[in-house]
């Protein structure tokens, strides 16, 4: 199973799970004719479409999986459409609910070939520890200083009550890392208040396993 982003941040997201058969995509915030492309057009391995919450750059393109009948779990928006079941199998995603200005959901994502998998986008911090995770996806939109350099007071609170801060995010990973853990994913990373390289650096210290940086095109094996 490999994972495949085609957008990570302010201009969309949008991330496939996929193997030779089955795919499900996480964030509907970039073109579907994209996620054509990248599945060499065979929309037919597609179970599902699971999306976080109601902003555009997460949930723009949801209309045009729900006019094919792919089935939708987008429990923050109130659509739940198509057979619960092609989401549950292969693939079982359980939510968890994130703090955001807008309802928005992590997820929890099982499958045979991948483990346990844990998606949290555009949220404060997460209330919750996880045990046994063999995959973290998550939100490191910003670092404190970068902030305070790059925006006016009003649009700082906003954003520290909205996204995860580098420090926030640390301390997840640090509370959920386990000898289980392979790969860990930062993704949303603030094209003016963040820093790639020392990000990755940081985080990288506290896992043994590869922590990748979420841009487009970035793809490994789960």
């Amino acid at each position: 199973m490999k994972l495949t982003c085609l957008g990570s941040g302010s201009a969309g997201n949008c991330y496939l799970l996929h193997n030779e058969t089955e795919c499900l995509v996480i964030e509907a915030g970039i073109p579907f004719k994209e996620v054509k492309k990248a599945l060499d057009f065979n929309i037919s391995k597609i179970v599902g479409v699971v999306v976080s919450h109601e902003h555009g750059d997460h949930a723009k393109y949801l209309h045009e999986y729900i006019k094919v009948g792919i089935p939708v779990m987008a429990p923050s928006m109130g659509h739940v459409t198509g057979a619960l079941s092609a989401i549950s199998k292969p693939f079982a995603v359980r939510t968890f609910t994130l703090v955001h200005d807008a309802p928005c959901t992590g997820f929890l994502i099982e499958h045979q070939e991948v483990g346990r998998l844990l998606f949290a986008t555009d949220t404060e911090y997460i209330r919750y520890k996880f045990k046994s995770l063999n995959h973290i996806m998550i939100e490191c939109n910003y670092s404190k200083d970068l902030l305070r350099e790059s925006y006016y007071d009003g649009l700082q609170d906003r954003i520290k009550l909205t996204h995860m801060e580098l420090d926030t995010c640390k301390d997840f990973i640090r509370a959920n890392e386990n000898h289980d853990l392979r790969t860990v994913c930062l993704m949303h990373l603030s094209d003016r208040t963040s820093n790639e390289t020392v990000f990755q650096k940081e985080v990288q210290e506290l896992v043994e396993c590869p922590v990748y940086m979420a841009n487009k095109r970035l793809e490994y094996e789960l």
